[in-house]
């Protein structure tokens, strides 16, 4: 997948943030561990198959078709990311997702930033307000990360709507 990039946005910007998926195996690698997964899973099975137990196959490839689907899933957002860019009197959202670029702008002066705590209080959210609209954000980013994005958008919004 390539990443495209907006230029009819000017280069200098008050405040940037993209978040990105942590792809630690890579396509290749990935594949190769389903692979080897898939053939030691279907040994087994066709050993315990030759003493006797043969139920063992069709569970044995129920599964392998369940990791397929969660290896396609994985492959599919590997290269997810999102960007929040605050220019001037605008803040653009983009976003990639499974493929699907999409593309928010919002007027500075009419958006709010909330961090929300998820229902065990542990995580916080970062969520963009506009007009009744909620786009949460920085979803695979660490709390780390989140506050200090918090911390820097919020004083970037503030110092925009004191002008």
């Amino acid at each position: 997948m390539s990443v495209e990039i907006d230029l009819s946005l000017p280069v200098r910007s008050e405040f940037c943030a993209v978040s990105r998926r942590n792809d630690s195996l890579g396509s290749r690698a990935r594949w190769r561990l389903f692979a080897g997964l898939c053939a030691l899973s279907m040994a087994m099975a066709f050993t315990f198959a030759a003493f006797g137990a043969w139920p063992v196959l069709p569970y044995s490839v129920m599964e392998m078709g369940l990791l397929c689907w969660a290896f396609r899933w994985i492959e599919r957002h590997a290269n997810d990311w999102e960007r929040v860019t605050v220019r001037g009197n605008r803040i653009v959202v983009e976003r990639i997702r499974g493929g699907t670029r999409t593309q928010r702008e919002f007027n500075m002066f009419w958006t709010r930033l909330d961090v929300e705590a998820d229902a065990r209080n542990r995580v916080a959210r970062l969520v963009l307000r506009h007009r009744g609209e909620s786009l949460p954000f920085g979803d695979e980013l660490t709390a780390h990360e989140r506050a200090a994005i918090a911390r820097d958008l919020r004083r970037v919004l503030a110092a925009g709507n004191a002008r």
